[in-house]
C-alpha cells in the first residue's frame, strides 16, 4: 500500500513542517531575495502565474504563506509522482481539477501556471483552459501574477513578483493582463541599476548574500586592525 501525503492525511500533516522548511531553505540558500509588488485579495481566487524558472513553485508557496492564505498549486502528475511529499505543502496534480474546484468552493486559493509548461523568459505563451475553467466553475476571480527570476548585479538570482488586479475568467483578458504585467517587469529591469531593487517592490524574503557582501564586515574589521597597528607602530 502506497503512503499518501495529501496535506490533510496523517502522513501529510506529519511531514508538512519538514517539507515547508526545505522549501524555505531552498529559497534562502539559492536566491538573493524575493520581492513583491501588489497584494493578493482574500480567497477564494485562482492565481495565474507565468512559468519560466525552477523556483516558481517555491515562490507561489511563499506568497500564500506570507499572506496567511490556505492555498494549493497545480503541478504535473509527473512531478508529483517524483516528489509526492510536495502534496503535504499543498501541491495538487493537474489531473485533479475536481479536487481543486472543491478547495476553491471551500474558500481556499488555487494557483496554476496557465501556460502549462516551463517556458523561456519571454512573452506569455498560449494559455491552457484550466485557470479560466476553475474560476468560472467556482464563481471566483483570477488574480494574474508576473514572475521573473534574474541574475543581476549579485552572485545569486533574484525573484520579482508583480501581482495584478483581479480579472474575470476570460482567456483573452487573462493573457492581456499577464503580458502587461510582464512588460512592466521587463521595462523596470531595463531601467534599473542591477544592484538596486526594482522601484515599487518590497522585500518578501531576504536570501543569500554575495561573496563581496559576506566579506565586507571582516574586511572592514581587518582594515581597522591594520590601521590601528600601523598607528601604534609609528609612536
Amino acid at each position: 500500500m502506497s503512503i499518501r501525503f495529501d496535506r490533510d492525511s496523517f502522513w501529510g500533516r506529519a511531514v508538512r513542517p519538514y517539507v515547508e522548511r526545505a522549501l524555505l531553505r531552498s529559497l534562502r540558500n539559492n536566491l538573493r531575495g524575493v520581492y513583491l509588488k501588489g497584494e493578493l485579495i482574500p480567497p477564494p481566487f485562482v492565481l495565474a502565474m507565468n512559468h519560466h524558472s525552477y523556483f516558481d513553485g517555491h515562490v507561489v508557496w511563499l506568497l500564500f504563506r506570507r499572506a496567511g492564505i490556505r492555498g494549493s498549486l497545480l503541478i504535473s502528475e509527473e512531478n508529483l509522482r517524483a516528489f509526492p511529499v510536495l502534496a503535504a505543502a499543498g501541491a495538487l496534480s493537474t489531473g485533479r481539477l475536481r479536487e481543486a474546484l472543491r478547495r476553491l468552493r471551500a474558500g481556499e486559493a488555487v494557483a496554476i501556471f496557465p501556460e502549462g509548461e516551463m517556458r523561456p523568459a519571454g512573452p506569455v505563451g498560449e494559455l491552457r483552459p484550466g485557470a479560466v475553467w476553475l474560476a468560472k466553475q467556482a464563481g471566483v476571480s483570477i488574480v494574474p501574477a508576473a514572475n521573473r527570476v534574474w541574475l543581476r548585479g549579485y552572485e545569486h538570482p533574484e525573484a520579482f513578483v508583480r501581482v495584478g488586479s483581479p480579472v474575470a475568467p476570460d482567456t483573452a483578458q487573462l493573457r492581456a493582463s499577464l503580458q502587461e504585467l510582464l512588460s512592466e517587469l521587463d521595462g523596470l529591469y531595463a531601467a534599473t541599476h542591477p544592484r538596486e531593487i526594482l522601484p515599487g517592490f518590497a522585500v518578501l524574503l531576504r536570501g543569500r548574500r554575495s561573496l563581496d557582501e559576506r566579506l565586507r564586515t571582516p574586511t572592514r574589521f581587518l582594515s581597522r586592525v591594520w590601521k590601528s597597528s600601523g598607528t601604534a607602530g609609528r609612536r
